[in-house]
């Protein structure tokens, strides 16, 4: 029958789109994903019967929230290639704080790859704040509700969004014909960067710093400003959260400073705060951005301050802290092709005295704030940190110990950190959505690492790690670090 053969062959079509999208995003190339939006407006328009659906953004660059939108059915439309819950926690964000739910009654994300076996509804309700609802299992769509649409689809419908579909990803043949290029030799590789996306709230809040704060600080040079409302604090017995900047006589934060009862109403002056999109102030100027990159970091830093991994200013990483003092070991389980334990710290002991540390070693790891085109990226540096004592002030051996465990460590070592490392960030902010201490102030999320394909395949067997040194003695760096 005619109408299995379009059903047939529209499968295969989505299938195409599918695994293009998918590489397209392996390769960190994102003009598909522009395209697709008047693909996808097409596709829906003819196969839900939205038909006045439109592209928003060809109306306005880089529409808030939402890409389609059907103002006669009410319905709006998100188009991305990120599945993973921290993109369906922004959307929303963005959805709501631009009030977007006034003009539409339903807002659908449609993943283009494949969107995740299931997306926590409590996060969903968190993001949505009252506001709106939204239904992880009937408002999350890829090709498999495109799929159904088009098995139920009339013929002529079905007809016509093949037609449209066919055009973008056929369209009219050029380039290269296949005599005119050599086949590799071997296939092609993914290459997982060591960067994750990350996801922060849509509104940031910029206040005039009191008066009297900026009195007692005078004269002093703007890179103490911490330093001074330190001291502020400690005579007024307060403390504030590590999640803001100073700059140009404001502070700029994500909390809330319209709040009355906001961490940092001591230090503003009541009044003069304003909410700002954070697009519109890291694309000032190089300064502001370099700003906002500063306040990623201190959010960064309180948020894992509550999972006992401290900030050490000196070396710029974050290290894991026992989870309570005098514990000698602690372990991390993270879910990687298998469920794992990691060890984040360990004590050592003297072999001959058992009473006294030999050592503490810490993972540890740096990170970089990147921006490329509208998405921000955090890129991750596994590393270690050698301690002593009960305040883990790091130890004089640090750096041999360091560069002793570096040139010991191959590629694959050095990668499954960072494995672990992005999946343990995604594990905390799942569990962060359960503890409603920490809704308040845990305002990073964390997306999946970027993996880029099509990268030539590479002979590896001369990067194969060093032999280890002898393990005679038991206090080796072998037998601590191996």
């Amino acid at each position: 029958m005619k109408i299995l053969d379009l059903q047939n062959e529209f499968r295969e079509l989505i299938a195409q789109l599918r695994h293009e999208i998918e590489a397209a995003s392996a390769m960190g190339q994102f003009d598909a994903h522009k395209v697709s939006e008047n693909l996808m407006c097409g596709l829906l328009r003819e196969l839900c019967d939205w038909s006045a659906l439109r592209n928003l953004n060809t109306e306005q660059s880089n529409f808030p929230g939402i890409d389609l939108a059907d103002d006669t059915h009410r319905v709006a439309i998100q188009i991305t290639a990120t599945a993973d819950i921290g993109k369906v926690k922004y959307t929303l964000e963005q959805f709501v704080s631009h009030d977007l739910h006034q003009r539409y009654d339903r807002l659908i994300v449609y993943v283009l790859t494949a969107k995740q076996g299931s997306y926590s509804q409590a996060a969903i309700e968190v993001a949505c704040a009252g506001k709106h609802q939204f239904s992880a299992g009937t408002d999350v769509w890829d090709y498999k509700e495109l799929c159904s649409k088009a098995a139920d689809a009339e013929p002529h419908k079905l007809q016509a969004a093949l037609n449209h579909l066919k055009a973008y990803l056929r369209g009219v043949p050029v380039g290269l014909a296949d005599e005119d290029i050599d086949p590799p030799l071997a296939p092609a590789e993914s290459l997982t960067a060591n960067l994750v996306e990350l996801y922060f709230p849509s509104t940031l809040y910029i206040a005039r710093l009191s008066v009297d704060l900026v009195e007692r600080h005078g004269k002093r040079k703007p890179g103490l400003w911490r330093e001074t409302i330190r001291e502020f604090n400690q005579e007024n017995d307060s403390a504030v959260p590590s999640a803001y900047v100073i700059h140009s006589g404001n502070l700029v934060s994500f909390f809330d400073l319209t709040d009355r009862d906001n961490p940092y109403k001591h230090l503003i002056e009541s009044g003069t705060t304003e909410a700002h999109r954070p697009g519109d102030y890291w694309t000032i100027d190089e300064d502001h951005e370099r700003v906002f990159k500063s306040l990623l970091r201190f959010s960064l830093q309180q948020r894992l301050f509550k999972e006992r991994v401290r900030w050490e200013n000196d070396g710029g990483e974050f290290v894991f802290l026992p989870l309570e003092d005098g514990l000698n070991q602690r372990e991390e389980t993270w879910q990687g092709e298998k469920k794992a334990k990691r060890t984040v710290f360990a004590r050592r002991f003297n072999k001959k005295d058992r009473s006294k540390v030999y050592l503490q070693k810490h993972l540890s790891f740096a990170v970089e704030f990147l921006l490329f085109g509208d998405l921000w990226f955090m890129a991750i540096t596994p590393s270690w940190f050698f301690s002593y004592g009960a305040a883990f002030k790091e130890s004089g051996f640090s750096q041999d110990n360091l560069s002793w465990i570096k040139r010991q460590e191959n590629n694959q070592q050095v990668m499954n950190h960072f494995r672990f490392l992005s999946a343990w960030l995604r594990t905390i902010d799942d569990e962060d959505l359960f503890s409603e201490k920490k809704l308040t102030d845990s305002f990073l999320s964390f997306g999946s690492a970027l993996t880029l394909g099509g990268a030539p395949s590479l002979e590896e067997s001369g990067w194969a790690t060093l032999p280890s040194a002898s393990e005679e003695d038991s206090e080796n760096p072998t037998r601590m670090f191996g």
